[in-house]
């Protein structure tokens, strides 16, 4: 086993085709979003439809998606009922994130045992789905569990009787120190939107400001934060082994204004085309995650999770697109072969760690990276 692979997978689909061709950016800076190719508008119900996109994905070197469970007044629902059926042993899987923040029934203190079973139920009915025969449940802002220490008390009973063996219980948007010591396995890297280590680099001066109100200057300049991608991703790789157990998340790209017509919006960007993906250092950001996850994690631990195989949304889809083509896929397919390609050559060898005169050579690097884009680390 190696290093494995899991891609963030929307299953809303058609739903979601409708909101994606009547988003309208609401300012020229917002990068335009794409379109599916390939494997055109599909419906996530349809098993010959996702017979080719799993397909396509396993081809990329990714071992599986992951998807949501959605809370509904009866319970929990995922949309992966076909998919599931495409999954095999070691080939392909699934995992399941629970975004709890949205989950307005969790709020009652005294449904919580009741929705805390309902969870699992509808974990274990995709348990042959799951990846490598583990279940895997991904806590979406565990700080809106309330009482973090027993909500998975909860979930880790539930899944004991359920008959979850190897229950896997991840959290993001948390840092691992925080929570392994509440009932986590360990924590995965936060989302693009979540993560605060990296400063925006629009900050706008007075001048700015007054621009902004004489309708001289766009005005997301002040209501969304803008990251230089290189900057960002570094900020995310220095340093790990600092963190604990934390997952690596990579994407080519992120942009979710669709989600904020008021403002508030988080865009990652390159150059001063404010758009496009850079390939070679996502490819760059692929490789060094793998490489990392292999050195850091103990065998049947290694993970990399992608941002995102179809969140259009939000533009960090990696699937097919009308303005990008195959290249953001094949980019990530070419990193996976090639940090695998590195691990299988190396064998059973293990890097060291990087000693602390490498590291605080990379630390000075990236501060002179943020000196050079007029920004304070």
């Amino acid at each position: 086993m190696t290093v494995r692979i899991l891609a963030f997978f929307d299953t809303a689909y058609p739903g979601n085709w409708s909101a994606l061709r009547q988003a309208r950016p609401q300012s020229r800076r917002y990068p335009a979003l794409n379109w599916p190719s390939s494997l055109g508008t599909y419906d996530t119900s349809q098993s010959e439809q996702m017979v080719s996109v799993v397909g396509l994905a396993a081809a990329a070197g990714i071992d599986g998606f992951v998807v949501d469970l959605t809370a509904t007044p009866e319970g929990y629902r995922s949309g992966a009922e076909t998919l599931a059926t495409l999954c095999r042993p070691g080939v392909f899987g699934l995992a399941f994130r629970w975004r709890c923040g949205r989950d307005a029934a969790w709020a009652d203190e005294q449904a919580r045992p009741a929705r805390a079973r309902l969870l699992i139920e509808a974990l274990a009915a995709h348990k042959s789905a799951c990846l490598d025969g583990r279940p895997t449940l991904i806590v979406e802002d565990p700080v809106a569990l309330g009482d973090i220490r027993q909500a998975t008390l909860a979930l880790r009973t539930e899944a004991a009787a359920a008959g979850l063996a190897g229950f896997r219980l991840l959290a993001s948007r948390a840092e691992a120190a925080e929570v392994t010591g509440l009932g986590f396995d360990a924590a995965i890297d936060p989302g693009p939107a979540d993560w605060g280590s990296c400063p925006p680099s629009n900050k706008p001066t007075g001048l700015d400001v007054l621009e902004i109100q004489a309708g001289l200057k766009d005005s997301v300049e002040l209501t969304d934060k803008f990251y230089p991608y290189q900057l960002f991703i570094f900020s995310r790789m220095i340093n790990r082994e600092a963190r604990g157990k934390v997952y690596p998340r990579v994407f080519p790209a992120y942009f979710d204004w669709a989600a904020h017509p008021e403002g508030g919006a988080t865009l990652l960007v390159n150059g001063d085309a404010d758009k496009g993906v850079d390939h070679y250092m996502f490819g760059l950001f692929v490789e060094n995650a793998i490489s990392w996850a292999d050195r850091n994690f103990v065998e049947g631990e290694k993970l990399v999770f992608v941002e995102s195989w179809n969140h259009w949304l939000e533009g960090s889809q990696i699937e097919p697109s009308v303005l990008d083509g195959d290249q953001v896929y094949q980019t990530v397919k070419d990193a996976i072969d090639k940090a695998r390609f590195m691990l299988r050559s190396r064998g059973a060898a293990k890097n060291d760690p990087l000693d602390e005169q490498t590291l605080q050579r990379l630390r000075q690097i990236c501060e002179a990276a943020y000196a050079a884009a007029g920004i304070k680390p």
